[in-house]
C-alpha cells in the first residue's frame, strides 16, 4: 500500500530544505502584461508561459503583427498555463509551495526518473493536491505537463536513489528556481487594468463548486 504524507509534514520539509534558495522561492510570481489591439466584440485576455527568448519574440509579434498572433499562434500548453495562473493567484507562501510541489512532483512521477523518485513524487503530489483542492479548481486529469520543463539533467535524475521525500523536495526547489530564471509568464490583454476579469481557478468563500468560466 502506498504510504501517505500529510501536508503539514510536506510543508515543514519544504521550509527545512529551502535554506539554500530563501527569497528565490518565496518571491511572488508576476506576469508581464502585453497589450493586444482588438476592436471587435468581446476582449482578449489570457496567459502563456515562455522561455525568455521566445517571450521576447512573442511580444514583438504582438506589436508588429497582432492578426498573426490572434489567429495563428496557439498557446503552448493548457496544463502549464493553468499552473501559471494559479501561481499568480497564490495568496501566500504556503499556497505557492503547494502549487510548485503538486505541479512539479506530477511531472517527476510521469517521467519515471531514477529509483524511488516516482514513488516519493507521487506522495508529495497527493499531499499538495489535498491541500490545494479546497482553495483552487485543480488541473484536469488529462493534463500531463504541469510545469514547462524539468531543467535538471536527466543523467543526474536517473542516478538518484531516494529513500525518503527530502531529495524530491530539493529537486522541486532547484527546478523552480531554474524555471523562474529562464521562463516568463506573459499576460495578453486588450483590457484596461480596472476591467480585468477575476481569477478562474481560485475558490472564493462564496463560490459554488462549478468551474468559473
Amino acid at each position: 500500500m502506498l504510504e501517505q504524507m500529510k501536508w503539514e509534514e510536506v510543508y515543514s520539509l519544504w521550509n527545512y530544505e529551502r535554506h539554500n534558495f530563501s527569497d528565490m522561492l518565496s518571491a511572488p510570481i508576476t506576469a508581464e502584461t502585453v497589450f493586444v489591439k482588438y476592436n471587435q466584440k468581446g476582449y482578449i485576455y489570457g496567459f502563456d508561459w515562455l522561455q525568455n527568448d521566445a517571450a521576447q519574440a512573442r511580444k514583438e509579434l504582438i506589436e508588429n503583427n497582432p492578426l498573426e498572433f490572434l489567429y495563428f499562434t496557439p498557446p503552448t500548453n493548457k496544463g502549464t498555463i493553468q499552473t501559471a495562473e494559479m501561481l499568480l493567484d497564490a495568496q501566500n507562501e504556503e499556497d505557492l509551495a503547494a502549487i510548485w510541489i503538486a505541479a512539479t512532483a506530477n511531472e517527476l512521477y510521469e517521467r519515471r526518473y531514477g529509483k524511488g523518485i516516482g514513488q516519493y513524487a507521487d506522495m508529495l503530489h497527493m499531499a499538495a493536491y489535498e491541500f490545494l483542492k479546497s482553495r483552487y479548481y485543480l488541473w484536469h486529469h488529462a493534463m500531463k505537463r504541469l510545469v514547462p520543463e524539468i531543467l535538471i539533467s536527466r543523467s543526474v535524475l536517473d542516478n538518484i536513489v531516494c529513500r525518503d521525500a527530502a531529495p524530491i523536495i530539493s529537486l522541486i526547489q532547484m527546478n523552480t528556481v531554474l524555471l523562474k530564471n529562464s521562463w516568463r509568464i506573459l499576460k495578453y490583454s486588450s483590457l484596461k487594468d480596472e476591467d480585468m476579469p477575476e481569477s478562474r481557478f481560485r475558490i472564493s468563500n462564496t463560490s459554488s463548486s462549478l468551474l468559473l468560466k
